[in-house]
């Protein structure tokens, strides 16, 4: 019989003869893991890598299409790719707890993205992980 490990992983005992049921239940276990502490070991916020970019209001491009709409491209902090990292856009008024905004933005590089806005007075931070 299997060991049942902390998160309910199963260790096969030397010489175990039927340890595929044990695998095929570890594999399941691993596709749906949400490291929430619960079914994995939790990940802390504190050991995600953390950056920032500005976007300032004077830096807005208003778009060819005569839409009202206004881009920037942006590049990313150093380290950080399109395609594994997370943006959040917030109205840089001064202070962290700015108003959290969704701009659409899309990808122009690895590390560059093009942010869509319909208020070219906004200055925005992107906070990035």
């Amino acid at each position: 019989m299997p060991t049942t490990l902390t998160y309910g992983f199963k260790k096969p005992i030397d010489g175990e003869r039927n340890f595929w049921g044990s695998l095929e239940d570890n594999i399941t276990r691993l596709d749906a893991h949400a490291h929430d502490g619960v079914d994995s070991a939790k990940i802390s916020t504190k050991n995600l890598t953390k950056g920032s970019v500005d976007i300032a209001s004077g830096s807005w491009s208003a778009t060819t299409d005569q839409s009202g709409t206004y881009d920037q491209t942006i590049t990313l902090p150093t380290g950080f790719t399109v395609d594994e990292t997370i943006m959040k856009f917030i109205v840089d008024g001064g202070t962290e707890d700015g108003d959290q905004i969704f701009p659409t933005w899309e990808k122009a590089s690895s590390t560059t993205v093009k942010v869509y806005i319909n208020d070219n007075t906004l200055d925005l931070k992107v906070k990035c992980g």
